[in-house]
């Protein structure tokens, strides 16, 4: 905000009022009509504003001491929002204000309650911020990691011929929660030829002896985001199987290899792209993995388009796929922290250098 022309920051997604206060909103996730915001001006304290019945809750997880609440579902969040703008002498500034996020009718509501305000999109702006983690960001997200490997083996330990595909889902929910996620985030956890699907529903499919077992899921842990994949096999792999899981284990490895600092993100994809031709599989994805933290996909994205280098501690969840639609997939996904000298593969629990039969 400093190196901007702006008076003021205003967080209203749940990462970034997360990121801006240290406190996580959950009604904010699934009531789009609650909002939580931070009025961050240039000069003096922040002001964080939420429904009346998180304002005990958020007082004690925030730093911040100015927090005011608007009655939910009996007054406008906006008007909370008008009247501290109006308070910090802001209601002709010009304010950065996640456009991405704000609703359109809010936005009309607020252009309408302060007609001389100047409003602009600031998402760049936290985006730039949360691009390289501090180290306990590090830790944290090296911590949700590991518990969610742990979660994914507790539930690969236990699958059996006849088990249901959603009662696998269920349980792989429950051992998170065991772990110490706060809450799942997304689990697409599939059999046999769901495994050919990215991100479907829950099935009442059997599994059968012979059946992949796919898993691409996450959690949150204080706000962030954890982001794993697992493959395995039911029973005894087949050389075909064997075959496509070892190719994939090439390209993952050299994937993560290729990212030292300095490189350009684009270039580790074009790594990624080279090593799925040099072992014939197919690949026509747009990127081979992404930055990780208060959502699952963060800058940067190791995709053709970004140009922009790999630095110090940023955190990317790498991924190596492949998907037969109705037929079968293979997913291989790792949390990647970079160092001063190069790549640091954090999600060690489990072993992936061959396929998992279970």
């Amino acid at each position: 905000m400093a190196a901007s022309d702006l008076d003021a920051l205003v967080a209203i997604s749940p990462e970034n009022v997360t990121y801006a206060t240290g406190a996580v909103i959950w009604t904010q996730r699934s009531l789009r009509d609650r909002l939580a915001m931070v009025v961050w001006p240039r000069e003096g304290e922040p002001t964080f504003l939420v429904a009346g019945q998180e304002a005990g809750y958020a007082g004690e997880q925030s730093w911040i001491k100015d927090i005011r609440s608007y009655v939910a579902h009996g007054d406008s969040p906006i008007r909370a929002l008008a009247s501290a703008l109006r308070e910090k002498g802001l209601e002709a500034g010009r304010i950065g204000i996640e456009m991405g996020y704000l609703s359109a009718a809010y936005h009309q509501e607020l252009a309408k309650s302060l007609p001389e305000l100047q409003l602009t999109p600031c998402e760049s702006i936290f985006q730039k911020a949360r691009l390289v983690k501090t180290a306990a960001e590090v830790e944290l997200l090296s911590k949700a990691a590991v518990a969610t490997e742990r979660a994914l083996l507790a539930t690969y330990a236990t699958i059996q011929p006849g088990d249901r595909e959603r009662v696998l889902v269920g349980r792989l929910a429950e051992n998170m929660l065991a772990t110490g996620a706060d809450a799942p985030s997304f689990l697409y956890m599939t059999v046999g030829p769901n495994t050919g699907y990215a991100h479907p529903s829950p099935t009442d499919y059997v599994a059968q002896p012979g059946d992949l077992v796919k898993t691409d899921c996450g959690a949150f842990f204080s706000g962030y985001q954890s982001d794993i994949a697992r493959t395995a096999v039911i029973g005894k792999a087949s050389p075909e199987q064997r075959s496509i899981y070892e190719r994939l284990v090439q390209v993952h490895a050299k994937t993560i290899e290729a990212m030292k600092p300095g490189v350009a993100a684009r270039e580790v994809f074009r790594v990624a792209v080279e090593e799925y031709k040099r072992v014939n599989i197919p690949f026509s994805l747009a990127f081979a993995g992404h930055g990780l933290g208060l959502i699952t996909h963060e800058d940067l994205l190791l995709s053709d388009s970004e140009s922009a280098p790999l630095a110090p501690n940023m955190v990317f969840a790498v991924e190596t796929r492949v998907r037969w639609p109705g037929k079968a997939g293979y997913h291989i996904e790792d949390l990647v922290v970079i160092g001063d000298r190069g790549p640091k593969k954090i999600t060690t629990f489990m072993d992936t250098e061959e396929l998992m039969e279970l």
